[in-house]
């Protein structure tokens, strides 16, 4: 193993709970999904390095971000060069790579375990979790980062709602890490009918009406116009 240190998000803890997802899953995962590596130093590397441990699996990474994709690729190559032939990055913005993804594969291909660390709208994190649900068996596993900001804000408050799947909020950092496991196949219809009963009165939020209303470009040249701090604090949902 290279002993070549790259930058990466995510607490210790976090990360720990990364390796847990694959180390000690009762099955060893074969497929595992990544959304927003950003440099490779944070989960790709923990989650690639787990799976060669396992001696099995593999791991799929999105990155939306061409110059952070380039260097991603570097540092891996870098630090994990050992664990490489588990690793296969796929560029562009999860909505559209998802789908393109999963019709490439054959019958009967299963996700599972995903982790979900991409954009900041939330709205992202609940389509990327409609993407992957029906192809997630019984067992299958979700994480997802920044549970406590923007970007999560929806997904547990959605997850809860289903009753084939259990989930807890592991609030261990200021952001904040949801974790998810599948336990029956489908949702009863009542569950379902909450589920998105609570989507909708989430999507009724001013500030995300508004941001869902104004161009893209618009947006950007509001927020890089403000103060730093107030600036996250409406684009990440920060303190």
């Amino acid at each position: 193993m290279s002993d070549v240190t790259i930058e990466g998000q995510l607490q210790p803890q976090e990360r720990q709970l990364l390796r847990q997802a694959i180390l000690q899953a009762p099955r060893k995962p074969q497929v595992v999904l990544e959304v927003g590596t950003w440099l490779g130093g944070g989960s790709t590397l923990h989650l690639l390095r787990a799976l060669e441990e396992n001696g099995a699996g593999h791991l799929w990474g999105i990155e939306a971000d061409p110059t952070i994709y380039e260097r991603m690729l570097a540092n891996l190559r870098a630090a994990a060069p050992e664990a490489l032939h588990r690793f296969t990055p796929l560029f562009g913005f999860s909505q559209q790579v998802i789908p393109r993804w999963l019709s490439e594969q054959g019958p009967g291909f299963q996700v599972d375990v995903a982790f979900l660390d991409g954009g900041d709208n939330p709205l992202e994190q609940v389509q990327e979790f409609q993407l992957l649900d029906p192809v997630m068996p019984v067992g299958a596993q979700l994480l997802a980062h920044d549970a406590k900001l923007r970007k999560g804000r929806w997904l547990g408050p959605y997850i809860a709602m289903f009753d084939n799947w259990e989930s807890r909020l592991h609030d261990i950092s200021d952001e904040g890490l949801l974790y998810a496991r599948k336990i029956a196949p489908h949702p009863s219809p009542a569950s379902l009918r909450a589920a998105r009963w609570k989507l909708f009165k989430m999507r009724l939020d001013p500030v995300e009406i508004a941001g869902a209303l104004m161009p893209r470009q618009l947006c950007k040249w509001i927020l890089d116009r403000l103060p730093e701090r107030l600036s996250k604090r409406i684009a990440q949902g920060r303190k």
